[in-house]
């Protein structure tokens, strides 16, 4: 078997005929929100705000959710990337435990939604495990998890047995979450993008925005094929555009990398233990292993600063062969598998790994959603519920937290 270099197998699959399409912006448009990008961040963004009887229009320069979106592991945390006891160090206990626990409500209520909707997710929730592979490592989970009951919050340690039960390795021990899960990212991003149709949203593809120009009481933007006013504009590109480069200081880019098998028999699976849980180690970069509907293991990890475009093919072998060897670690039962897609995923990181989602003082009439890094699709919801409240005035004792002013700080 051949394996597809630099394809998304979520895309793939998907049959060409059944991907939406919709029009190009023409002429000129009166909203009451621009959203800037089609991917799982603005597609968020476009179905909490129409469903709050918000005017929207979202604009995407390429295809809806063809972008960095069908590169996503497709990973529902309702844990943020970080440790918890990362962000207590960082920020304070009551500070961490209010991020902690913000996010694992818009995990939940992402997941509810998809439910009820009726988008065909392929959700699956099962729970997320940590692994420690060594005493040093063992050390740091069990302080992690007394931190999380310190500061009022679940955290369950498992012992070897008890991981190897579950995942079937041997390890030190680990410490597990409930409830979290994954899905198809690309048709959960379409499948938000339709219901926000469904609420008069309107969609634009292969329309770009060019320019930006604030106003006393709004925003007028230039697309490629008209003009836009609108009272706000959402940026939801993950990473800053050129158009903002000046809060390029506040991310960092990194290539992650991702290796897909295919469907594996039933001995290799009996290997993976009894349950279907996410397993993520706690290497520096962490590596995460989930299993597809159709019984692929999907391994991701191998993260380096973004490679040139001269270079990244060379760069995505490398690094495929490289996350195969280190799965066959895990489960020697794999060993001389070939992966059957290997893709890399461009990621956008904050200086704590978290999320970014507020108003820039220098920027009025904006609202950003960047930054969402390693936090799966849970960190989508979470920026377009935290936005819609600061555009309808109504934030919510904490949603600063979420925002620029904790990057400067």
């Amino acid at each position: 078997m051949k394996t597809r270099y630099g394809v998304s197998y979520w895309l793939d699959r998907f049959p060409s005929s059944r991907q939406p399409s919709y029009p190009r912006h023409r002429g000129e448009l009166t909203t009451q929100v621009a959203i800037m990008g089609g991917g799982m961040a603005g597609c968020a963004a476009a179905y909490v705000f129409a469903a709050a009887g918000v005017r929207v229009a979202l604009f995407e320069a390429d295809r809806i959710a063809q972008g960095g979106t069908v590169l996503f592991p497709g990973l529902l945390r309702l844990e943020p990337a970080m440790s918890f006891l990362s962000l207590e160090e960082r920020y304070g206990r009551r500070v961490a435990r209010h991020m902690w626990q913000t996010f694992r409500r818009a995990g939940l209520d992402l997941g509810a939604t998809l439910r009820r909707l009726k988008i065909r997710s392929e959700l699956v929730t099962d729970a997320a495990i940590r692994i420690a592979q060594s005493a040093d490592e063992e050390r740091v989970l069990r302080r992690e998890v007394q931190a999380l009951r310190t500061a009022g919050m679940d955290g369950a340690w498992m012992t070897p047995a008890r991981v190897r039960l579950e995942t079937g390795l041997e390890t030190a021990g680990g410490v597990r979450s409930a409830g979290d899960g994954y899905v198809d990212p690309y048709r959960v991003a379409i499948g938000l993008a339709s219901a926000a149709t469904g609420r008069k949203a309107a969609i634009f593809e292969r329309t770009a925005v060019r320019k930006i120009r604030t106003k006393s009481r709004g925003v007028e933007i230039d697309t490629d094929g008209g003009v836009v006013k609108a009272e706000t504009i959402i940026v939801a590109t993950d990473h800053p555009p050129t158009q903002f480069a000046s809060l390029r200081r506040h991310f960092r880019c990194y290539d992650a990398y991702c290796v897909l098998t295919a469907p594996v028999p039933s001995f290799v699976r009996r290997g993976f233990g009894r349950s279907r849980a996410l397993v993520l180690d706690q290497d520096c970069p962490r590596h995460v292993m989930r299993r597809t509907s159709d019984e692929r293991v999907l391994f991701m990890g191998a993260d380096q600063p973004c490679v040139t475009t001269r270079s990244r093919d060379k760069v995505m072998v490398q690094r495929t062969g490289q996350l195969m060897y280190e799965l066959s670690k895990l489960y020697p039962a794999i060993s001389g598998v070939q992966p059957e897609y290997g893709w890399d995923v461009p990621v956008s990181l904050t200086a704590d790994g978290f999320l970014c989602a507020g108003p820039h003082r220098n920027f009025p009439h904006h609202l950003f959603a960047m930054g969402g890094g390693h936090n799966g699709v849970a960190s989508a919801y979470l920026s377009a519920r935290v936005l819609l409240r600061q555009y309808l005035g109504q934030a919510e004792k904490g949603d600063e937290l979420f925002g620029f002013g904790r990057l400067l700080g």
